[in-house]
C-alpha cells in the first residue's frame, strides 16, 4: 500500500496535493476509478482513488504549481477546451469539474480517436472534431452558456484563435486561460518578444490580463496567460 497523505490542495478545489508547498505532488480524484488516460500513478485512500498529475506531460498542471490562484476552477464551471489532442489533460478537468460539461475541440482526426477512447466514460466530456479557428462551425454542438475556454493549441495565431472564440462563446467575466508556445509563432524572435506581442493584441481586443505565467521549468518556450472577458 502506498503510504502517502494526500490532502485538498490550500486554493483550488477538487485538486489534491502530497508533500510539501516546496515540492508539491498533484493529484484529483479519478471519476472513472480504475481507468488510467496515460500510464499515471493511482493511489487508493480510504476508499477513493487519485491519479497522480504530473506537470511535465499538462501545461495546466505547470500553472497551478507556478502560480496558484484562488478558486479559479468551480466544480460546475462549464469549460470549451480548445486543442484537447488525445485527453490527457482534459481528463484531469474531467475530474475537478466534475459538476460542469467540458467541450474539447480537436481538429486532427488520429488525435480525436484517441480523446473519444480515453473519455468514453467520462460523462462530462464531448469531445469536437473542429478546427479552432472557426469557432462558428461547431456551435451547434455546444448547448451551456461557457465560463472558462482553456487553450493549448500549437499555431502561429494563438492569440487570434483565442479571441475568436471568446467573443463567440465566453461569458462576460469569463476567464480565459492561454497556452503560448513563443516557437510555433516565430521561431527566430526571442521568446520575450513573441509574449509580449501576443499580450498586446490581447489587451486591444479589450481582455485583461490577470497573470502571465512563466513555465519554462516544465515546458519550454511556454508561459501562461490567464485572461478575464
Amino acid at each position: 500500500m502506498d503510504k502517502v497523505e494526500i490532502r485538498i490542495h490550500p486554493k483550488y478545489k477538487n485538486v489534491y496535493v502530497s508533500g510539501s508547498p516546496e515540492n508539491y505532488r498533484l493529484y484529483t480524484k479519478n471519476l472513472i476509478p480504475g481507468r488510467k488516460t496515460i500510464d499515471e500513478k493511482l493511489i487508493i485512500i480510504g476508499g477513493d482513488e487519485y491519479r497522480e498529475w504530473d506537470p511535465y506531460r499538462s501545461k495546466l498542471a505547470a500553472l497551478i504549481l507556478e502560480e496558484p490562484m484562488t478558486n479559479l476552477f468551480l466544480d460546475n464551471l462549464n469549460c470549451l477546451y480548445l486543442g484537447a489532442s488525445s485527453g490527457t489533460t482534459i481528463s484531469y478537468l474531467s475530474d475537478i469539474l466534475n459538476k460542469g460539461i467540458i467541450y474539447g475541440v480537436e481538429f486532427a482526426e488520429r488525435s480525436i480517436r484517441q480523446l473519444i477512447q480515453n473519455c468514453k466514460d467520462r460523462k462530462n466530456v464531448i469531445p469536437i472534431l473542429g478546427d479552432a479557428n472557426f469557432p462558428e462551425d461547431y456551435g451547434h454542438n455546444i448547448f451551456t452558456a461557457i465560463d472558462l475556454i482553456y487553450q493549448d493549441v500549437a499555431q502561429p495565431n494563438q492569440a487570434e484563435i483565442a479571441i475568436k472564440n471568446a467573443e463567440y462563446y465566453l461569458k462576460k467575466d469569463g476567464i480565459l486561460i492561454i497556452a503560448i508556445k513563443s516557437q510555433s509563432i516565430d521561431s527566430i524572435s526571442k521568446s520575450e518578444k513573441v509574449y509580449a506581442q501576443e499580450k498586446h493584441y490581447i489587451e486591444e481586443k479589450g481582455y485583461r490580463i490577470i497573470k502571465s505565467v512563466n513555465i519554462h521549468k516544465y515546458a519550454s518556450n511556454h508561459i501562461i496567460l490567464i485572461v478575464q472577458r
